[in-house]
């Protein structure tokens, strides 16, 4: 006599609520990698969120770069927090030679000890301009003289040493290549609105310069010490710029009105009215740079939902075999989400990473841009890098929701049929 009092009850089918009891995010995770581990083809799909990552990501550290580039533009050009000029000098940082058309005259260095007194002011840069020519084995070359201090200025001497007097100068590397001259070599400097005596000198070249990091705005600058130029124009006193850096936390503007009530004759103007059009250019290129990024990171968003949709369509048999099986559509969402995300999550670091490694090195050589060989250095924050992982990320979420939604409306043998 058969025994059945021992065998279990009769359960019947599993019901749907009870097979989603049953999943959990463990079981989840189990059945995503099982997915990507039986289909080979996985990675080869998804390498298209690696590449958009790595052109968006690229995007964002050209914007880095040329916003660098601009903003350098502009303290090469000001260097300072407030510029004092002469009454009617027209400052044009595009066309430097019709820059000199007045002087200071600090009768005798009284203008700056009384700048140097003033409250708000921790430092006084003198400069002064003129245009001219150079002249070297038959070859003449334009150029704007910059009498400056050129350790206080920042310049980065290549070759050489700082010049001094009236017979020294630095030039930059193009100028020493389109001359053919080196340091210790002489040439003929002609000055715009010298005497006579001195309208044109011999001077020896003193040192090279690097001047790949002065941005738009620095092709034909040569550089001499500020009494140099004096001596040469025959203004012994004359500048054409004082450049100031106030004490932290010194209202510009305010202090410009002070410093103008204060001194005659004198204008002055903060760094960003002085270098107004340079930081309208920044504005006007930041600008256009984001929304170009904005569009593509939208084109990246639309390529990667379409990458998303297009897995799922190949995996059509499996979503089948679950919803038989009786996995409710919450859980085939699950599963397919994480499959999404794990794989997706592996293109984006690839694409993170690639995009790391050419900043890195494009960022150390340098990318020659225009005519005048500016260097620019496209750099990469950790916000751009986030913000572009977020971008991807929820690009592959929304495609598999869209995508997901839209399969499970069909039902098993509907799917199947299409397989």
């Amino acid at each position: 006599m058969a025994r059945t009092s021992d065998a279990p009850p009769h359960r019947g089918p599993v019901d749907v609520g009870e097979r989603r009891e049953g999943v959990t995010p463990r079981y989840i995770v189990f059945m995503a990698m099982s997915m990507i581990r039986t289909d080979r083809r996985t990675a080869r799909t998804f390498s298209s969120v690696a590449v958009a990552t790595l052109g968006l990501l690229l995007s964002f550290a050209a914007i880095n770069g040329i916003s660098t580039m601009m903003t350098q533009s502009a303290k090469d050009i000001v260097s300072g927090d407030v510029s004092g000029f002469a009454q009617g000098y027209e400052y044009s940082m595009l066309n430097p030679q019709t820059d000199v058309v007045s002087y200071l005259d600090d009768g005798g260095g009284q203008l700056v000890s009384k700048l140097e007194e003033s409250p708000g002011v921790t430092a006084v840069r003198t400069r002064i301009t003129a245009g001219g020519q150079l002249s070297a084995g038959g070859t003449d070359a334009g150029v704007v003289v910059i009498g400056s201090d050129t350790v206080a200025e920042g310049y980065v001497i290549l070759a050489g040493a700082a010049p001094s007097g009236a017979g020294e100068i630095c030039v930059n590397q193009g100028q020493r290549d389109d001359l053919g001259v080196s340091v210790g070599d002489t040439l003929t400097l002609s000055l715009a609105g010298a005497p006579a005596a001195t309208a044109s000198t011999t001077v020896r070249v003193a040192c090279v310069y690097d001047d790949s990091r002065f941005g738009l705005f620095r092709s034909s600058f040569i550089v001499m010490d500020v009494a140099g130029v004096q001596e040469l124009l025959g203004r012994p006193h004359a500048l054409t710029q004082v450049l100031l850096t106030l004490r932290p936390g010194t209202d510009a503007g305010a202090e410009c009105a002070a410093l103008a009530t204060r001194f005659a004759g004198i204008t002055f103007s903060t760094a960003q009215d002085t270098a107004g059009l340079i930081f309208a250019i920044q504005t006007a290129q930041r600008a256009i740079m984001w929304v170009l990024a904005i569009v593509m990171a939208l084109i990246c968003a639309v390529l990667v939902a379409q990458v998303v949709a297009f897995a799922l369509r190949r995996q059509r048999g499996e979503i089948a075999t679950m919803r038989a099986m009786g996995f409710d559509a919450n859980a085939v969402r699950a599963v397919h989400a994480t499959h999404t995300v794990i794989v997706g999550a592996l293109m984006i670091a690839v694409g993170t990473s690639a995009s790391i490694v050419c900043v890195v090195i494009c960022g150390a050589v340098g990318i020659p841009i225009g005519v005048g060989e500016s260097t620019l250095r496209p750099w990469l924050g950790i916000g751009d890098v986030m913000l572009t992982d977020l971008v991807m990320l929820i690009a592959l979420l929304v495609g598999n929701l869209l995508s997901t939604r839209k399969m499970l409306r069909l039902s098993p043998i509907a799917m199947v049929r299409d397989v």
